[in-house]
């Protein structure tokens, strides 16, 4: 997997991004990008947290394949190996953001802006109103068959509140698992960032 960043031109289409490239991958010619200190802190921020150099055989927890970096004032290609850890992924896009980089994907293609959210790992969007009436009137609906069920004066009572028993208790444990679940998943502990100790400093 290999990751490509630069400072400008700024695109948000994979395709420009991929013709900007072309002569780089062609010749190595990387006159179409504009020079920036950036590149070089992004590597080192990068090499701070897992170098790109080893006297010996590199560690196993080593995400890089080729090494050192493709690097000049202009560009930094990053070779990721195959079932590298995440956090050596999610750094290169917080580093990105973090220094105003683009970050191109040539796998998707994708293009990474550092007007792009990062998402949290943790983060729950909640339910939208519509869920929330929805199972309201689910139960309620399923409550009132199971009262009305109740006063079936014949055999027949039984199934039909074991029934609508059965649905309405279903009901209300999926608005159970929606209060409490809500609850849980915004809780400070949910939020927590549990990449944040593999993250480089910023």
């Amino acid at each position: 997997m290999t990751l490509i960043l630069w400072k400008a031109p700024v695109v948000d289409d994979a395709d420009d991004a991929d013709r900007l490239l072309r002569p780089w991958y062609e010749t190595e010619d990387d006159s179409a990008f504009e020079p920036s200190e950036d590149i070089a802190r992004a590597a080192e921020m990068l090499r701070s947290r897992w170098p790109d150099h080893y006297e010996a055989d590199p560690p196993d927890d080593c995400p890089w394949s080729d090494m050192p970096f493709e690097q000049s004032d202009r560009l930094l290609a990053i070779h990721i190996r195959w079932g590298a850890d995440d956090s050596a992924i999610a750094a290169i896009y917080v580093i990105a953001k973090k220094l105003e980089l683009v970050l191109y994907d040539p796998q998707g293609p994708d293009v990474f802006l550092p007007t792009d959210r990062l998402d949290g790992p943790n983060e729950f969007p909640g339910f939208k109103l519509i869920d929330w009436l929805k199972i309201g009137a689910m139960v309620a609906a399923l409550s009132a068959v199971t009262c009305a069920a109740w006063q079936i004066p014949h055999w027949i009572r039984w199934p039909a509140v074991l029934i609508a028993g059965f649905f309405a208790l279903a009901a209300w444990f999926v608005l159970g698992c929606m209060i409490f679940g809500r609850r849980i998943m915004t809780s400070d502990a949910a939020r927590a960032d549990p990449c944040v100790r593999d993250r480089p400093p910023l």
